[in-house]
């Protein structure tokens, strides 16, 4: 039986690897793995996920969102999962938290982004 921790970093992997590490969307998908954390701790889970689909027709936010599903096992629809209870919604935000930590790492390790080397023409707001 595998960890959590096993899963998230997994399903983490394999979302980073399935981009085009020299990509302009890898490039902003790595910033905003960089960021997601920041904005959970800051607004809130709801808030954060509202954000990135607000920017859903921006692929690298699509597929963050999309990945961070995948690596927690939700079934439904982020929409839904963020309908839960208190105590069940921040134990889905402390997931989130501990599945973001893997996609930073391997965004710096795989898409070689580190946190802070953003640029404007990367779009990534």
């Amino acid at each position: 039986m595998k960890s959590s921790q096993h899963e998230y970093a997994q399903a983490a992997f394999e979302g980073i690897k399935s981009l085009d590490a020299d990509s302009a969307v890898a490039k902003q998908y790595g910033q905003l793995c960089h960021r997601f954390p920041s904005l959970v701790l800051t607004n809130g889970l709801r808030l954060a996920v509202a954000f990135f689909q607000a920017k859903g027709a921006e692929r690298p936010h699509a597929l963050y969102l999309e990945h961070m599903r995948k690596a927690l096992a939700l079934d439904r629809s982020w929409n839904d999962e963020l309908r839960k209870e208190n105590a069940d919604y921040l134990h889905l935000s402390q997931r989130v938290l501990s599945a973001s930590v893997w996609f930073k790492r391997y965004a710096e390790a795989i898409l070689k982004i580190e946190q802070g080397t953003d640029t404007p023409e990367q779009g990534v707001n």
